[in-house]
């Protein structure tokens, strides 16, 4: 098994823009929510998503010393989120698709 981890974050604040964006355009009544087809299982397998990368990020925060570049567990792990956020950003799509 082969792991490739990215050290360009340069992505991280297209996503930030791109997430406020959704929410504003869903704040101002922009976006239909799940046009009919989307059930209650999936909108569940979104939420436990969500809450488990909330999870991981938490924890993440809560033993991280130092920098990503100065230490490559870090910087591993902070890849796993940001792994966990395109899948969870992907459903999120797939919601809105269907």
């Amino acid at each position: 098994m082969s792991h490739s981890f990215t050290s360009d974050f340069s992505a991280i604040p297209e996503k930030e823009r791109d997430l406020q964006k959704v929410k504003n355009d869903f704040s101002d009544g922009a976006l239909q929510a799940f046009r009919g087809a989307c059930d209650f299982q999936k909108l569940e397998k979104v939420r436990a998503q969500q809450e488990a990368l909330a999870v991981k990020h938490l924890k993440f925060d809560a033993t991280r010393s130092g920098s990503l570049s100065e230490d490559p567990n870090s910087l591993e792990k902070f890849s796993e989120i940001m792994t966990d956020l395109d899948v969870l950003s992907s459903e999120i799509k797939r919601l809105h698709q269907s």
